[in-house]
């Protein structure tokens, strides 16, 4: 479980990337607020062009999980994934816009077929009656990862690294951060499920699907716009002003309180103690873990600890 939670971890972390990316991009291509929100459309697009021929293959009965086994597609996916970092570099040198959609494509074509794999696994990996509650739990890790990318990759991109080198090395650091997951992941003995046998009714049939579809599609919206745009809505001189990298922590702080609602998920869905006492860790939990986001990001900002 603990390597699969680190696959979680490490999309959220690159997802929220983007965040970082987009304000970067839009001052060095000197694009509108519509020509740079294509870092999203591309890479999102990605999941949906991906999603939708993973669909096609299912139903002429190529299902390319059935096939390769739930490992072997988390690692396909990883190693996917970074190709589309590395194909950062080479954007770098041609300095064209188009080539850095070109890798956010390739990289979401990746944590695609991740997803599509590892989200499964994490559910049956164990006891029926806990997959909601591992689920819960991977993806607080995974909105771990998007609460500490502000912070990371606004200190690599805004900070650390200037010009076409704030993209270059942090990416090709990234890939090869992917790199060495896949190669944990492949070394590391995982029960793996034997194959379910195909459903024998239409998946349509359910109305709770077409309902979770348009939720999904309504909920990632919101939240990816809103994350997208903060750090440049922050900058606006009527609004606060503040530089790219001031406001990172606003967007780390964005990412933190869907983190914290999702470990408290994780808890309000387990079984491991009573009601009562669920709530009362929830509570506690959830002021701890906000008290130390809030630490972390003044620190980060250069604010002494005595004036927390």
């Amino acid at each position: 479980m603990v390597v699969l939670t680190t696959l979680f971890f490490m999309w959220g972390f690159m997802t929220v990337m983007n965040d970082v990316l987009i304000p970067h991009l839009k001052a060095v291509f000197t694009l509108s607020y519509a020509q740079s929100m294509l870092v999203q459309f591309a890479f999102f697009g990605a999941y949906f062009v991906g999603s939708v021929a993973y669909f096609a293959l299912s139903l002429r009965g190529s299902d390319p999980i059935r096939r390769l086994g739930y490992k072997r597609a988390s690692i396909a996916g990883l190693l996917l994934s970074a190709l589309g970092a590395v194909l950062f570099v080479p954007a770098t040198y041609v300095h064209v816009y188009g080539a850095y959609l070109a890798a956010l494509f390739v990289l979401g074509l990746g944590f695609t077929l991740l997803q599509i794999a590892a989200n499964p696994f994490v559910a049956i990996i164990g006891e029926p009656e806990g997959a909601s509650g591992r689920l819960n739990l991977a993806q607080a890790f995974n909105s771990l990862g998007t609460t500490l990318a502000p912070i990371v990759g606004g200190a690599l991109i805004f900070r650390l690294f200037a010009g076409d080198a704030a993209v270059r090395w942090p990416y090709l650091a990234f890939a090869g951060l992917l790199v060495l997951q896949a190669g944990w992941l492949w070394l590391t003995r995982l029960p793996e499920p034997p194959p379910s046998k195909a459903a024998t009714g239409r998946a349509w049939e359910h109305p709770q699907l077409v309902r979770g579809m348009v939720a999904i599609f309504c909920y990632v919206g919101a939240e990816v716009a809103i994350g997208s745009l903060l750090i440049s809505f922050a900058g606006l001189p009527r609004v606060m002003g503040l530089t790219a990298d001031d406001a990172k922590v606003y967007l780390s702080l964005y990412w933190g309180g869907a983190m914290i609602g999702r470990f408290l998920g994780a808890i309000s869905l387990g079984r491991q103690m009573p009601a009562r006492w669920r709530t009362v860790v929830m509570v506690g939990l959830g002021l701890v873990l906000f008290w130390l986001l809030f630490v972390l990001n003044r620190l980060e900002s250069g604010v002494a600890l005595d004036q927390v």
